[in-house]
C-alpha cells in the first residue's frame, strides 16, 4: 500500500510541476511573436492534452486501488466458517483485483514516465524561449546602437552641407568683392 500510495503522490507532484511550467510557457508564449507564438501555442495545446491524459489515468488508477483495497478488507472481513464458493468467489475477486492493482501500477509508472518527459520537455522550450529572448534583447540594443549611429552621421551630413553652404557664399562674396575693386 505505501509503495503505491508514494508512487501516486509522487506522480500528482510530477502533474502538478507540469501544469505549472505548461502555465508558464503560455505567459511567455504571450511575450513572443509570428510564427515563434504558433509553434509555442501548438505545443502548449499538446502539452494540455497530455497532462489532461495522465491525470485522468491517476484518477484510473487511484480507483482501480481502492476497489482493490476493498475487495481485500472484504475478504479479510469473513470468517473461516465460511462456504468453500464463497472462499472461491472472493479469490477470484481477489485475483481480479490484484490484476485491476498491477494494471493501475503500471499506469502510474506509466503516467510518471511521461509526465517527467513532459517536464523534459517543457525545460527544453523553456530555455529556448529566454535564448530568443536574450537573441531579441542582443538585436534590440544593435538595433539602439544603429540608431544612434544614423542619427549622428544625419547630423554631420547637415553640418557638412551647412558648412559648404557657408563656404561658397564666402566664396562668391570675394569674387563679387573682387570684381567690384577691378571694375573701380
Amino acid at each position: 500500500k505505501q509503495w503505491y500510495q508514494r508512487r501516486v503522490a509522487i506522480t500528482a507532484g510530477l502533474l502538478e510541476e507540469a501544469q505549472d511550467l505548461i502555465d508558464q510557457i503560455e505567459v511567455e508564449a504571450h511575450s513572443a511573436s509570428g510564427d515563434h507564438r504558433r509553434q509555442i501555442s501548438t505545443s502548449v495545446a499538446n502539452y494540455k492534452r497530455d497532462y489532461e491524459t495522465h491525470v485522468k489515468n491517476l484518477r484510473k488508477a487511484k480507483l482501480s486501488y481502492t476497489d482493490e483495497h476493498e475487495a481485500r478488507n472484504e475478504l479479510l472481513g469473513a470468517g473461516g466458517s465460511e462456504h468453500k464458493n464463497t472462499m472461491m468467489s472472493n479469490t477470484e475477486r481477489l485475483e481480479r483485483s490484484s490484476r485491476r492493482l498491477d494494471d493501475g501500477y503500471r499506469m502510474a509508472l506509466e503516467t510518471e514516465e511521461i509526465g517527467q518527459n513532459i517536464l523534459n520537455n517543457l525545460a527544453q522550450d523553456r530555455e529556448k524561449i529566454n535564448n530568443a529572448r536574450g537573441r531579441l534583447n542582443n538585436v534590440d540594443s544593435q538595433l539602439t546602437q544603429s540608431s544612434r549611429l544614423l542619427n549622428s552621421m544625419y547630423r554631420r551630413v547637415i553640418q557638412n552641407k551647412v558648412l559648404m553652404f557657408v563656404i561658397g557664399v564666402i566664396i562668391v562674396g570675394i569674387i563679387i568683392l573682387a570684381l567690384y575693386g577691378m571694375l573701380k
